[in-house]
């Protein structure tokens, strides 16, 4: 009978399994950094007579057999039914570009430790197809996506009895010193952004700008979806562009408040009628050179990024906005123009006025100085 033994040494602990080796009658021992591993290895010489020739034999047919961590995944997207088709993709994008093809990814699922996954989070990179350089650093928030995927496959391959424990709980959680802060763009940062950009996407850039627009609602606009009354055009929000398991599609906006007319400004109106002058109903209003969808990850990666990074690298601003901090500070723009929560919430779109506030109240940034000068 095999029996293991826990070592105490200078770092760490050592647990050292001690049997009797059936093949040489003599007794023989071996020491691992792991009581798991320990154990397995205690267990399979059990089963084997406490033969170590038939035990690692056994073990090297079980370890061939034993799924890969990118086949747990891969399984554990399967069988997933609850989150919306674009999200699926999304998990098939991390599991295809992070961890099929990784050392992790090909590791046996019972070999994974918790360093495994440190040094495969470490070294997580940008890859083919996204919206930034291949082999640039990922943000936090990417990371933590990338890590939550794998975390939930091994909740799941344990509750399947496939692995002892999850060894990648708690290992992804963000740095909460290094969350990264909400920027606050003014209406002078917003004229900046839009005249660096491209002509073909000035009045783009206006339209999010002066409307709260998301992305994917103002890149599936088409000509009849803006309705011209006299001088002045409404914008009617209908459908936005929504990523599935076949690619990019147009379906109904995000919620059902989602769906909502927003008025133009006069000045705006003006530079929708003269560009809409020689489109056809059906077109779409912003697309690529080419005529083509404007994705988002397109757009970001050969217009957003570089024109940001250009304006920062000069100095004209002080830190790199995402592009929907634009309909952030519409949000925040309008509130400090005294308009009423309710007419902003209805106009952004947002199911709970409080989504409306949080959004003030964290890019707000001169409304405390104005409150203490109001008391003298």
């Amino acid at each position: 009978m095999a029996v293991i033994q826990t070592i105490e040494r200078k770092k760490d602990t050592g647990y050292r399994v001690v049997y009797r080796n059936k093949d040489t009658g003599k007794m023989a021992s071996r020491i691992f950094d792991d009581e798991v591993k320990a154990r397995t290895f205690k267990d399979f010489l059990e089963a084997n007579g406490s033969s170590l020739k038939a035990a690692t034999e056994v073990k090297r047919i079980h370890d061939k057999r034993m799924p890969r961590v990118h086949e747990i995944v891969t399984s554990h997207i399967d069988q997933l039914t609850k989150p919306q088709t674009g999200t699926i993709k999304r998990y098939r994008n991390h599991n295809a570009g992070h961890i099929i093809g990784s050392t992790l990814g090909n590791m046996a699922i019972d070999k994974v430790t918790k360093q495994h996954v440190i040094d495969w989070m470490a070294g997580l990179r940008a890859v083919k197809g996204s919206n930034k350089p291949i082999g640039s650093e990922l943000s936090q928030r990417t990371k933590k996506n990338i890590h939550a995927l794998l975390s939930s496959a091994f909740d799941t391959a344990v509750e399947e009895g496939k692995m002892a424990k999850n060894v990648a709980k708690g290992i992804g959680d963000p740095d909460k010193g290094e969350a990264r802060e909400a920027v606050y763009l003014s209406l002078e940062d917003l004229q900046i952004i839009e005249d660096a950009m491209p002509d073909q996407y000035k009045l783009f850039i206006r339209v999010l700008a002066k409307t709260g627009l998301r992305y994917n609602e103002a890149t599936a606009l088409r000509k009849r979806d803006i309705r011209v009354e006299g001088k002045r055009c409404i914008i009617m929000i209908t459908r936005a562009w929504k990523s599935t398991d076949d690619g990019e599609q147009i379906g109904p906006p995000k919620t059902e408040m989602a769906k909502r007319n927003v008025t133009c400004s006069l000045e705006l109106s003006a530079d929708l009628i003269e560009h809409m002058k020689d489109l056809r109903p059906g077109e779409l209003i912003f697309t690529r050179p080419d005529g083509e969808f404007l994705r988002n990850s397109y757009f970001h990666k050969y217009t957003w990024q570089p024109v940001i990074n250009k304006l920062v690298e000069d100095g004209d601003l002080d830190e790199k906005p995402w592009i929907h901090e634009i309909r952030k500070a519409h949000t925040t723009h309008l509130l400090q123009a005294g308009v009423p929560v309710s007419v902003v919430q209805a106009r952004l779109g947002h199911e709970d006025p409080q989504t409306t506030l949080k959004i003030y109240a964290r890019l707000a940034n001169d409304d405390d100085q104005k409150a203490a000068d109001a008391l003298g």
